[in-house]
């Protein structure tokens, strides 16, 4: 079987990573990727030697997500799915793959967790021939669900093993360290949100604490405590650095998730509001708060540290109550054998 997968975001690849690796084995995949910051570099080390096309481009602006990431793209698209000739398409938090399939009357499966952003969702079940969503309520006929995050997918025990080595690289200790992520405004999910929002309580966090610091916008580094610890793309293992941190805070929504799914309280102060957020919450460790109430919320939470032992038991519980997305991925996509 022939399948084309397509990317948009890191977050995108790290859902599929291992089901695109595994069904590269039995079956003809093609990955399509978007120039969008550092991802045709993060896919050409996590995906080597899988097939991969860069197609369409994203500069930050909303200009450049309308025309470029969506119009440009969609006919670069048809004319490439034209020359492949693929049996399915799958695709995450978007709908132009599905809309390129459908014209060849293909079909294509879609996974999505955000059906609050419903014009998206909407043109996701309209070019899609299944649409999965996490256990959040929605109603929709099309819809289909799978119990987890799609974080979750990546960061389960049974794909993911702390690496402790890649702390040298930053002269860090296991629990020493906040880690600290501020995302850009420029795509369409957080046009509306505050830029800069970690610069609100920046210089209010403790100073003998390390910062390990994920921007994604390099342009305003200038704007952040100098001793924070910036960290370079494509990171080697984050995923690591953030087990191995005491504390997460993030004003991007996706890696305050994945903090809380490997076991390190999180706090998420953008300006987001998400059933699958509240979905992590009653798990625990997951925090929404708005960034002027950061400090007294890190306070609290810095006052009752877990250790890498009780961590772990708090994955191998999640690890036991929620699905293996993986292995959920690879069976819908064979049914279409």
């Amino acid at each position: 079987m022939k399948i084309i997968f397509d990317l948009n975001h890191p977050a995108h690849l790290n859902f599929f990573k291992y089901s695109i690796k595994k069904l590269n084995n039995k079956h003809e995949v093609l990955v399509y990727v978007l120039r969008r910051g550092k991802l045709p570099n993060i896919v050409e080390k996590e995906l080597a030697g899988i097939n991969y096309k860069v197609i369409g481009r994203h500069r930050g602006n909303f200009l450049s997500i309308i025309f470029e990431a969506n119009i440009f793209k969609f006919l670069h698209l048809l004319f490439d799915i034209w020359k492949f000739r693929p049996d399915l398409g799958v695709s995450v938090g978007g709908f132009v793959l599905g809309a390129c399939m459908k014209i060849f009357r293909k079909p294509n499966i879609q996974f999505d967790d955000d059906p609050e952003s419903s014009n998206n969702i909407l043109l996701e079940k309209l070019t899609s021939n299944e649409l999965f969503i996490p256990p959040i309520e929605y109603s929709s006929r099309k819809v289909n669900y799978f119990y987890a995050t799609k974080e979750w997918s990546y960061l389960s025990p049974n794909y993911f093993i702390p690496n402790a080595e890649v702390l040298k690289y930053y002269d860090l200790e296991p629990k020493s360290y906040i880690f600290i992520r501020e995302v850009s405004t420029g795509s369409l999910n957080y046009l509306k949100q505050e830029k800069n929002s970690i610069l609100y309580f920046a210089k209010d966090l403790p100073v003998d604490c390390k910062v390990l610091f994920s921007l994604e916008d390099k342009k305003t580094k200038s704007l952040y405590p100098g001793d924070w610890i910036l960290l370079r793309e494509p990171v080697e293992d984050i995923h690591s650095l953030i087990y191995y941190s005491k504390i997460l805070i993030s004003s991007g929504d996706s890696m305050a998730r994945e903090g809380a799914v490997l076991g390190i309280p999180s706090i998420y102060c953008g300006f987001r509001e998400m059933k699958i957020n509240n979905f992590v919450a009653e798990n625990g460790l997951f925090y929404r708060t708005n960034p002027d109430k950061v400090i007294h919320l890190y306070h609290k939470l810095n006052k009752n540290q877990s250790n890498i032992q009780k961590q772990e038991k708090y994955r191998n519980k999640l690890k036991e109550e929620w699905s293996d997305i993986t292995k959920f991925i690879i069976k819908n996509v064979e049914k279409y054998e």
